[in-house]
């Protein structure tokens, strides 16, 4: 990669003056000598001279006092964020070439692959000409982009390791970078000059503390996520419509384009409530004001440009009519503005226009901070006294007919005032923009999506009954039961609930949620929450039981048939996931719960939308199993959706990590199997995920069009290889086996639990302060059952397995192989052919390539407990027969000689990254050592002697440690 390579200089050469102006000189020159010691670290098979570069590494450290161990994890951390900033700039500008690239020969160039194998991500400009050149006919282009309906949901999980406040500075440390390398010569003064800041930008980084000071609440979550909307996501909208449309023009200009609204976004920060106790009802009402919120700071700043701009004079140009009327009507309403401001713009309409539009959005703000200040519970014409907000005194609360009552008031106002423009002939594009603005975010920004576990909807139901006294309860009836009698309530008016009980806290929590739902779709309207998922669904009448609680709190009408909840099940485990057709195929069945569909649909058909879970999959049977067993229920539950005419959209909870469905987007939405998309996808963005793909401009750009084009490829280019039998048989035959031999290790090995917990950070990951959610589900509780996918993932990462997303793939390929040799020749066949199995294979080698099984043994036997040595030595030798069997048959499948020849730039961007990260794994080790060392002393004093004769601070010590996986997760890019 020559671009890594040639800007690599430049940030390796600020790193070392940094450390040289902020450390000691001695310290300084042994951390650099820890870098020049790791660049001679080879890859693969270890030689001489790594291994000798490794001893003088350990050496190092051990010669290392706390204070200047804790120096070493910082500058590492520090070197590998500036390395993500450069690879972050690197993508922005490759992106930004090939818009500017003409490439109109590759339409008809026989060299390129086809679409339906292309791997490489497509601009609008490519996909477009590519289909026309396929004789793609425009009516099909013009369904699709009809029907095009792309979420992206952005969620909170405890995967994003770095402070807000870091993020901060290193946005304006990537702003002087770009500056520094931008085409455009530099004359001597200016490089020398944006050097000297850069070098300051840093070095006030390196004085600021990298660990979260204090655990995050659900709120801090919401505005770090929002972070990204407020300074990418509002401005990149309007481009991204302009684009497609631009692309559309060229190729199919008689082709009406998608919706302004074809792409929007989705939250579960702040409404997640799946085993987080601290998403309350109340929360969740306050997210939404603080989203309105938001939306209305932007859209008042917006429209007081516009007035600025459109200072159009009636004297000199025509005015429509009806906006003539609109301002009459308006004078009536608001007759301070017209006093005020009549005789300023009595000749110019569209300015006279937008004060009053400015009127209307400064009330809806008033209203949505009475709202907040008032709660959930309050009445919805509730007007309590206001706090300052920072705006000066707010003004009497206003009528309720004066502001904004719902977000199409607002965009009929300025379409108003750009139907006029137009009717004389002008455009103006930053109303476009607006425009596009107001389609894609609303007033509610980004709709929130409630989640909660299952059994709390039957426990609330169970315990209703028992006060009810029903002559069974609810806890004792069968499946079967169960859903004749959630059926049979549904359809009553009768309400089930009584007031005035007390229930207890779960129960009552639970009926509050849905009653605050209810209050929210009332003062926000549906767009803000309208979807329900029920995590760990299994049955039936996990469905049945929200929709019930719904009516009861007024979300469905059961005489009308209609529902304003969509309720979406969530299929976690294999065993769910083959269940789901039989769930779906039941409920389909039932008219009552049908047309409740087609009242949530935006169309007349029904609409149903399920979500599949990549990571407990994952963790329950492997990487190979889960990816499987997804796979097949996609192409099951699309089928059956078809039989049913139902429109079906799949919610997709992909993680960062492989292991939880990660990897690059564009190449995951092509695998998925043919026909299931429809135009239709809902994505999770987690954690680390957000700043890699949001945090610059372009950058969220290309991965918002590589998305779309991904998309509207897999629905256009259809493939029938995910019909062929033999390969499917094939596939069921290594899903079997890889599930077996990974849950002979993960389920049925008794002392794997130990082996995790004591040789990976897996607790003191718990303790750094930066989700709002515990890593376990049940407190207490130390089994792998309890345990999150995601702190899993980030254990197995930090110690340089990661094991989650490869064990048992190698072990099934080469029983395939054992039975019959002439199957390699069919691997290499398929993945060259079928876009699922070489999706599968590329992420198997991407993670592979990211494996240290030296720093990994290194870690078993250093924390490793005496007792435990000789079964832990036994549970490794089995991972790293494993890794080598996997490897070699991923490369005789590639034809790679090395892992990742296939992508040059990532294999570069790898290798530098394992060879730099290795001090970091030492010094790791060597923390987590001495602090467990003074954990099992009896707590007489928080100082105690380590072996080598130093006394050091536990939390000093557990802080150190905690700075090793900050830097690690820097390092390897994907944590959780």
């Amino acid at each position: 990669m020559r671009l890594l390579g040639e800007r690599l200089e430049l940030v390796e050469d600020l790193w070392q003056t940094v450390l040289r102006s902020e450390c000691p000189p001695q310290q300084a020159e042994r951390l650099l000598r820890m870098k020049e010691l790791s660049n001679g670290i080879e890859g693969g098979a270890p030689d001489q001279a790594s291994e000798a570069a490794t001893a003088a590494i350990v050496q190092l450290i051990r010669d290392m006092d706390l204070a200047e161990a804790i120096a070493a994890a910082r500058a590492f951390s520090l070197y590998f964020q500036l390395v993500n900033i450069l690879e972050q700039h690197i993508e922005e500008d490759s992106y930004l070439a090939s818009l500017q690239a003409q490439h109109p020969e590759s339409v008809s160039d026989p060299f390129i692959p086809p679409l339906a194998t292309q791997t490489e991500p497509a601009t609008f400009r490519e996909l477009f000409a590519r289909l026309r050149g396929l004789g793609v006919p425009p009516a099909q282009i013009e369904h699709l982009l009809q029907e095009l309906d792309i979420r992206l949901v952005f969620t909170a999980h405890p995967t994003e390791i770095v402070r807000h406040t870091v993020r901060h500075k290193q946005r304006r440390v990537a702003a002087l970078i770009q500056k520094l390398q931008q085409n455009q010569p530099l004359n001597v003064d200016d490089r020398h000059s944006l050097r000297q800041q850069l070098e300051e930008e840093i070095r006030l980084w390196w004085r600021t503390d990298e660990l979260h000071q204090f655990k995050p609440s659900v709120l801090d979550e919401v505005d770090y996520a929002l972070h990204y909307f407020q300074q990418v996501l509002f401005g990149a909208m309007p481009q991204l419509r302009q684009r497609i449309r631009t692309a559309l023009a060229a190729n199919y200009p008689d082709v009406v384009p998608p919706s302004d609204a074809f792409c929007t976004f989705g939250s579960w920060v702040g409404s997640d409530r799946d085993g987080n106790p601290s998403v309350t009802p109340e929360i969740t009402w306050r997210t939404a004001c603080y989203q309105r919120q938001l939306m209305l700071d932007r859209y008042i700043a917006a429209v007081a440009d516009l007035r600025d701009q459109l200072s159009i004079s009636m004297q000199w140009s025509q005015v429509s009519a009806p906006l003539l009327e609109s301002l009459e009507m308006d004078r009536l309403r608001f007759p301070e503005i017209y006093e005020e401001r009549a005789a300023r713009y009595r000749l110019e309409p569209y300015r006279l226009k937008i004060s009053y539009v400015l009127e209307r959005l400064k009330l809806t703000q008033q209203r949505n901070q009475q709202l907040a200040a008032a709660g959930w519970e309050a009445p919805g014409d509730a007007k309590p006294a206001l706090p300052d907000f920072g705006q000066g005194s707010l003004a009497p609360a206003p009528a309720p007919e004066l502001h904004y009552a719902s977000v199409t008031e607002f965009r009929c106002d300025l379409e108003l005032i750009q139907d006029s423009l137009q009717g004389t002939g002008l455009s103006c594009e930053p109303l476009q923009g607006l425009i596009a603005q107001v389609h894609t975010f609303a007033f509610c920004l980004a709709s929130l999506d409630i989640r909660q576990e299952s059994t709390r909807h039957s426990d609330a139901l169970d315990e209703l009954s028992r006060y009810l006294q029903l002559s069974q309860p609810y806890s004792e009836m069968d499946e079967e039961q169960k859903v004749q009698w959630l059926l049979t309530e549904l359809k009553t008016r009768r309400p089930l609930i009584p007031p005035a009980v007390q229930w207890t806290p779960a129960t009552a929590e639970t009926f509050d949620v849905l009653r605050m739902l209810h209050r929210l779709q009332q003062e926000f309207g549906g767009r803000i929450c309208r979807t329900y998922v029920i995590s760990m669904s299994h049955t039936v009448s996990d469905l049945l039981e929200v929709l019930l609680l719904a009516k009861e709190a007024g979300l469905v009408d059961p005489m009308a048939q209609r529902s304003d909840l969509l309720v979406v099940p969530l299929f976690e485990t294999v065993e769910d996931l083959k269940a789901a057709p039989a769930v779906m195929e039941r409920l389909f069945q039932e008219p009552f719960y049908r047309q409740l569909l087609v009242s949530s649909s935006p169309t007349s058909r029904p609409l149903q939308e399920l979500m599949l879970g990549y990571s407990d999959s994952n963790k329950d049977s492997g990487f190979l199993s889960s990816n499987w067993e997804i796979h097949q229920a996609q192409i099951a539950l699309q089928q059956l959706a078809t039989r049913h005419d139902v429109a079906l959209r799949i919610f997709h909870g992909r993680g960062g990590f492989v292991g939880r469905g990660g990897g690059a987007a564009y190449q995951a939405i092509l695998a998925q199997p043919s026909g299931t998309l429809s135009g239709r996808i809902k994505i999770t963005e987690q954690g680390e995920v957000l700043a890699s793909k949001y945090s610059l401009p372009e950058l969220a750009l290309y991965n918002l069009e590589t998305v779309t084009t991904a998309v509207l490829q897999n629905s256009l280019v259809t493939s029938h290889v995910d019909d062929t039998p033999s390969w499917n048989e094939l596939m069921v035959r290594l899903a079997a086996r890889s599930r077996s031999h990974y849950r002979a290790l993960v389920h049925e090995n008794p002392d794997l639990v130990a082996f995790f917990q004591q040789v990976t950070p897996i607790e003191e990951i718990s303790k750094l302060q930066i989700s709002s959610r515990p890593a376990r589900r049940k407190s207490g509780a130390k089994d792998l059952s309890s345990l999150r996918a995601i702190p899993w993932v980030f254990g197995w990462t930090q110690s340089r397995f990661l094991l989650p997303s490869w064990f048992g793939v190698g072990a099934a390929l080469q029983e395939e192989v054992d039975a019959d040799p002439g199957q390699l020749e069919l691997f290499q066949r398929l993945y060259q052919r079928w876009p699922f199995f070489r999706m599968l294979i590329s992420k198997v080698e991407m993670t592979l390539s990211k494996v240290d099984l030296d720093l990994a043994h290194h870690y078993v036997q250093s924390l490793g407990r005496a007792e435990s040595r000789e079964a832990f030595e036994q549970i490794f030798e089995v991972i790293a027969k494993e890794f080598v069997l996997t490897r070699d048959l991923v490369l005789a499948i590639t034809g790679h000689q090395r892992l990742l020849d296939g992508d040059p730039a990532l294999q570069l961007s790898v290798e530098l990254r394992n060879r730099t990260i290795i001090p970091l794994g030492f010094l790791q080790v060597a923390l987590l050592r001495r602090l467990r060392d003074q954990n099992r002393q009896p707590p007489m004093s928080e100082a105690a002697a380590s072996d080598d004769g130093r006394t050091y601070s536990r939390s000093e010590l557990l802080r150190g440690a905690l700075l090793t996986i900050n830097g690690i997760a820097a390092g390897m890019r994907n944590t959780g």
